[in-house]
């Protein structure tokens, strides 16, 4: 009998850890779920941009609205 679980990783070097509860020898069926989204650029590698771009559990009105990143870099931020 199989059972399932599911969990989330970051592959460092080409390495992904297990979680400690599986023991050695265990025989494992392993489907890698990637995101295939480009690299960012060094303007959009911020919060605001990340947060623009995320639409899980929006409806089709919610991306419907213009993006909006607030007002940009102001001279006393810098």
């Amino acid at each position: 009998m199989m059972k399932a679980i599911e969990f989330e990783a970051t592959a460092q070097s080409n390495s992904i850890r297990l979680p400690d509860t599986i023991p050695d020898g265990t025989h494992l069926r392993v489907l890698l779920l990637m995101d295939d989204s480009p690299a960012l650029s060094a303007d959009e590698d911020d919060l605001k941009h990340l947060l623009a771009g995320l639409t899980d559990g929006l409806t089709a009105d919610d991306l419907q609205r213009p993006r909006d990143c607030g007002r940009g870099d102001s001279e006393w931020a810098s």
